[in-house]
């Protein structure tokens, strides 16, 4: 996770490639708020992480949502090609009810423990029969949708996502971000791991992320005070030694790390 204003790596988590990134983003943004000292207002990011479950925690936590919706970029394909979207439906609050394109009713059935939403369908054989079955669903059972119980948070956050602006801060962020890890690639060797093993290449992506911090750091402050250069210059003198008795060493057995 990078600030918008200089690019700074404000939040890191290594893991292996079997995780969904997409989970980690709400403990990335509680790291951001640890080592930044200041709470995001914004979040911005591509439709991976445009996920139900953090657009309705960012949501609940007073976030702007600006990332982009995973639903959207898939619709129309797979098993919705050329069938009717969900924005046909309409949902009638009053009833709790939703109308499909033909007319007919659809009622909540049951509410899914995991995914905390609710399942609408028509009565039992309407779709069978229906006029527009071969456009509205492949499914032999008839066409349903679902309705999250958090609905109204979820359709704030989208339609935060699809403003002008969030738009724009989606074009700002795919030179912001992918430009540091090309970064992180080309002068620190982001794509190789030094040594076997998550803990070892969490260090190893730590010290990337601090000395890509440390220049733009050095870039930004041209005209600090003499005790403030003294203060910076100690800090790039500890971070070169360290990185060369980790990159000159033996792997070692046994590692501590200690951050402040």
């Amino acid at each position: 996770m990078v600030d918008d204003a200089q690019g700074i790596v404000t939040a890191l988590k290594t893991t292996t490639g079997i995780v969904n990134e997409a989970h980690e983003l709400m403990g990335l943004i509680d790291q951001h708020q640890v080592n930044a000292g200041v709470a995001a207002k914004t979040i911005i990011a591509d439709c991976k992480y445009g996920t139900v479950e953090n657009y309705i925690a960012c949501q609940n936590r007073k976030l702007r949502t600006h990332m982009a919706d995973l639903l959207a970029s898939s619709a129309g394909s797979g098993k919705r090609d050329e069938i009717y979207p969900e924005s046909q439906f309409l949902y009638r609050a009053q009833s709790d009810t939703y109308l499909c394109p033909a007319g007919q009713v659809m009622r909540p059935r049951r509410l899914h423990p995991v995914r905390l939403s609710w399942e609408y369908v028509t009565k039992r054989g309407v779709c069978l029969s229906c006029r527009l079955r071969e456009f509205c669903t492949r499914s032999k059972t008839g066409r349903s949708l679902k309705r999250h119980r958090d609905q109204a948070l979820l359709d704030r956050a989208r339609r935060q996502a699809n403003t002008k602006r969030a738009k724009l801060d989606r074009k700002r962020r795919q030179h912001l971000v992918e430009r540091s890890f090309a970064d992180a690639a080309n002068r620190h060797g982001f794509k190789r791991a030094r040594w076997r093993g998550l803990v070892k290449q969490s260090i190893q992506d730590l010290l990337i992320a601090t000395i890509q911090n440390l220049r733009k750091l050095v870039a930004t402050t041209q005209n600090l005070p003499g005790k403030a250069w003294e203060a910076v210059s100690r800090i790039l003198s500890w971070s070169a030694v360290t990185l060369h008795t980790l990159f000159t060493s033996p792997p070692p057995r046994h590692l501590v790390l200690a951050l402040s």
